[in-house]
Formats: structure tokens, C-alpha cells, sequence
């Protein structure tokens, strides 16, 4: 039974090691706190060296047009506005002074939030680092260097990507999230398994050839949490990764709700800011839905079939919570279904064709591809609606038809699509 709790079957277990995390997350929060307060300090706070990481224009109700800028320095992202004109374009490094009296302790902790600015002073351009050049500057064409820098080191995309995105419903392939750790962490094991069972044939056959090379591979995918600057997504997953692979290693089930609740407060434990993260929502809820079908039907069906239905029942189930924040629909979302199957073998394909210098093979059909727009329509949830459908998920752990009744609910926005 896919419930039953596996930390050395106990519930006493399961509780000190929850105090644990709360004894972290708030030592954390205690830590934040003090940060916080130094930064009110000043009212009119000089902040050095922020990365331009996007830019925009608005026009106001007055008709007036505005430059809406995202920023980024070594401690938060921030947005702010000016109705100057600021010849300021991605990656500039700027100096500006903020006005903090309306930041309070809440969007402090969430590390993104909007600030009053003036005093902008452009100093440089900030310089990629090597491996981030290497991939994009095999591409020419803007969008799809958005693409690739967002599928392999998590940077931001444009508004215009972004609804291209959100028309084919696979924002989750693209944020770097549990689907590209299990990927890159297949890719690494099969590129690196013929060399090192080379050696230890010959030097240390009294290893065990798939615990080495997971230890790598894990060591490997730790040092790219640096590089993409700890997405969320990306974070969570890690840390049940690890998580998972101890319990795995003592013959400990994992398939759990249990460790899946005891993963992300962990996350939480260590970055706070999590807590306001959308993508770590979606990251926790897009792995809930999966342990809710395998909690209900692992058993029923063939591995093939549990795929198939498996990308379906995810699709459906994050319909809902999607719509809550982007509400964007249109048929040409259920394409997801099938690209999510697609993109197993196009990720690393991808990423073995930038590896060699040849990422650019596939740049006309990606372009002709997002070209694509189907007829669609903004379709808002409300906030006690997403409540509700989040609390009967949780509940239909306990039940299987409610489980198919709740999923079943995705199908309903696309009636107002008719």
C-alpha cells in the first residue's frame, strides 16, 4: 500500500524530523528577519549592481506610457517603474535607490516584490558565464535563445515566448523542474556507465557500479543547482532526489505522501521564500497528482498503458491551479499530452546537439513551431474555487472515485471553449 509510511514505519520518526525542519525554518526565518530590518533601515536605500533580467512598457489609465523594469541583485528580484525613458536593455548592470517604506516582512521573505525607485545609473553589461555563452551563442534568432537559455539554465523569458508557451500548456517542460533532473540524471548514468564499468572490471570490481555512478551523477546535479541559481522547481525536486535515493539505498518505500509532504517542508526549512514561489506550487502539486494515480491505479494497468494515462491524469489535474495564475486556455493545450511523451527523447537530443556545437539544427522548427496559435479565451478561477478543488484533492487521497471526479473537473473549462 502506497501510504504506508515508510520512515522506519513510525510516526515517532516522522515527528522528530518534522520538529527538525520547523527548528530550521525557523532559525531561517529568525535570520531573514534580521536582514529585514537592516534593510528598513533606510528609507532611500542605495542598491548597487543589479541585472536588468527584463524590460517592458505599459501605458497607465492616463494614457501615459511607463518602462516596467525586473531586477536582480545578490539578495532578491525586484520590480520597479520609471516614466523616463532609460536606455537600459537585458543583462545591463544598474545603480538606483529605492524607496523600502511600503516593503514589509512578507514580500522581504518572498524575494520578489515592486519598489518605488529613482537615481538609475547604467555601470556595465553583465557577462554570461562561459557554458551559458557556449549554449546561446550557437542561436541567432532572440526567441530561441530565450528557449534554450530557460530549458537549460532557467533564465527569464519574454512576454511573447511566454504566451507562446502557455498556448501549448508545457510551461513545465520548459521550467527546469523533477522531469529534467530525471532526465539529466539518466543522461549522465548512461554516458558515463561504459567507462567507469571499463575500470572497474579491471581495478574495483568489488564496487557496486549503480550506487557509484548515482553518487556522481547526484554530485553532478548539485553544482547545477548553482548554475541556475536554485530555481524552485528544480530545488524541490533535488532535495527529494537525494531524499528519496538515502531511503531507496536502506530499502525504504518512498512513494509516499508522507515524504512527499516531509520534501517540501523541507524545502521550505531551508528557503523560506519558497513559501511565495508559484513554480514551487505547481512543482509540489505536479508530483502530489502523479503519487495520487499511482496511490489509486498503480496496479491496474501495463507500464505503457501508466504512461499514457499517467501524462493525461497530470494534464487534467493541473488544468485548474494553472488557470488560478495564468488563464490562458485553448485546445491546443492538450498537445501537452503528447509533447511531455515527445520531450524524453527531444531534451536530451538537445542537449547532446549544444554539447557538439550544433544546437542550432532544430531553430527553424522550433520558430514554425511556436508559430502555431490555435483560437483561444481567458478563463479566470476564482480564488474559493481553486480552495475548493486543492481540499477535495487532498481528500480523494482517501477515495478513489472522488480522485476521478476531481480530475475529471479539468475538462470542464474547455466546455466554454465550444
Amino acid at each position: 500500500m502506497i501510504l504506508k509510511f515508510s520512515i522506519k514505519d513510525s510516526y515517532r520518526e516522522f515527528f522528530i524530523l518534522l520538529f527538525c525542519f520547523l527548528c530550521i525554518f525557523g532559525i531561517n526565518l529568525t535570520y531573514e528577519f534580521k536582514k529585514y530590518q537592516n534593510f528598513k533601515i533606510s528609507k532611500h536605500l542605495l542598491l548597487k549592481n543589479n541585472i536588468v533580467l527584463s524590460n517592458y512598457y505599459k501605458i497607465n489609465k492616463n494614457g501615459k506610457k511607463y518602462q516596467v523594469l525586473k531586477l536582480k541583485n545578490s539578495d532578491f528580484i525586484f520590480y520597479t517603474t520609471s516614466f523616463k525613458e532609460l536606455n537600459i536593455s537585458q543583462n545591463d548592470v544598474i545603480n538606483l535607490r529605492i524607496i523600502t517604506k511600503n516593503i514589509n516582512f512578507k514580500d522581504y521573505l518572498s524575494k520578489s516584490f515592486f519598489v518605488p525607485s529613482y537615481d538609475f545609473n547604467i555601470t556595465k553589461v553583465k557577462k554570461e558565464k562561459a557554458i551559458i555563452e557556449y549554449f546561446l551563442n550557437q542561436h541567432h534568432n532572440e526567441k530561441i535563445k530565450e528557449f534554450y537559455g530557460a530549458l537549460f539554465f532557467a533564465k527569464n523569458i519574454s512576454y511573447e515566448l511566454r504566451n507562446d508557451v502557455n498556448y501549448y500548456g508545457i510551461a513545465h517542460l520548459i521550467a527546469i523542474s523533477g522531469y529534467h533532473l530525471g532526465l539529466l540524471f539518466t543522461f549522465c548514468f548512461f554516458i558515463l556507465a561504459p567507462l567507469y564499468a571499463f575500470f572497474q572490471k579491471r581495478y574495483f570490481p568489488y564496487r557496486s557500479l549503480k550506487l557509484d555512478l548515482s553518487i556522481i551523477a547526484f554530485i553532478f546535479l548539485i553544482l547545477y543547482i548553482f548554475l541556475i541559481d536554485f530555481t524552485p522547481s528544480y530545488t524541490r525536486a533535488l532535495c527529494m532526489a537525494i531524499f528519496g535515493f538515502y531511503l531507496f539505498s536502506r530499502d525504504i518505500k518512498i512513494l509516499s505522501f508522507k515524504f512527499l509532504f516531509l520534501s517540501i517542508i523541507f524545502c521550505i526549512s531551508i528557503v523560506p521564500k519558497f513559501l511565495f514561489s508559484v513554480g514551487f506550487l505547481f512543482s509540489c502539486l505536479g508530483v502530489f497528482y502523479i503519487y495520487l494515480y499511482l496511490h489509486h491505479f498503480k496496479n491496474k494497468f501495463s507500464n505503457l498503458t501508466h504512461i499514457v494515462l499517467l501524462n493525461f491524469w497530470t494534464f487534467l489535474a493541473m488544468i485548474i491551479p494553472v488557470l488560478y495564475f495564468f488563464p490562458l486556455l485553448s485546445f491546443q493545450q492538450f498537445l501537452a499530452i503528447p509533447l511531455s511523451v515527445i520531450f524524453v527523447i527531444f531534451y536530451p537530443l538537445v542537449l547532446f546537439l549544444h554539447l557538439i556545437f550544433c544546437g542550432d539544427l532544430l531553430d527553424v522548427y522550433l520558430l514554425n513551431f511556436f508559430e502555431i496559435k490555435f483560437y483561444s479565451i481567458n478563463f479566470s478561477i476564482s480564488f474559493g474555487y481553486y480552495i475548493l478543488y486543492l481540499i477535495l484533492s487532498f481528500i480523494s487521497i482517501l477515495h478513489k472515485n472522488l480522485a476521478l471526479f476531481v480530475v475529471s473537473l479539468g475538462f470542464i473549462p474547455f466546455i466554454f471553449l465550444i
